[in-house]
């Protein structure tokens, strides 16, 4: 089991009176070795008082074949708050995703509605279930956010 890190990022998306009403916060990792059930990507850090409305998890087709590869999405107290994926084929299909790659939506806690956290939190992409092929590709993760915190994205200055 190892751990990884992923290129951070934050984007204020709409601004009232100098705080922030909807953000995006992301993460960018490129699975470079094949990794193995366990394996957890820190995708970002979500300060203290972050409320997550939505998100998307998001990658090339990782696995091609007979496909075993499957992510969770969520933090250390509960690895599929927001995504248990069960196995993703990454294949195409004509309406929702025409090309192949993987592209799921959030759900998990958000099915209740937006979930907010009270203290700063990692936000997990976790192997369950390693790719039985290639393994290799890029994985994204966004997610839709409010908070107020200047280590983030300032509201004079977004990152």
């Amino acid at each position: 089991m190892a751990n990884f890190d992923s290129v951070q990022h934050s984007q204020l998306v709409a601004q009232v009176g100098g705080r922030a009403n909807v953000s995006v916060a992301w993460g960018v990792y490129e699975i470079a070795v094949i990794q193995s059930a366990g394996d957890t990507m820190t995708m970002f850090t979500l300060p203290a008082g972050t409320t997550v409305i939505d998100g998307w998890l998001k990658a090339d087709d990782i696995d091609v074949g007979i496909e075993t590869l499957e992510f969770d999405v969520g933090d250390a107290d509960d690895t599929t708050r927001f995504l248990n994926s069960g196995v993703l084929t990454g294949d195409a299909n004509g309406e929702f995703k025409p090309e192949a790659g993987i592209s799921i939506p959030l759900f998990g806690t958000l099915k209740d509605g937006p979930y907010t956290y009270t203290s700063d939190t990692d936000i997990l992409v976790e192997s369950q279930a390693a790719a039985a092929t290639t393994g290799l590709g890029t994985v994204y993760l966004y997610m839709l956010v409010t908070y107020d915190d200047a280590r983030v994205s300032p509201p004079d200055k977004p990152l």
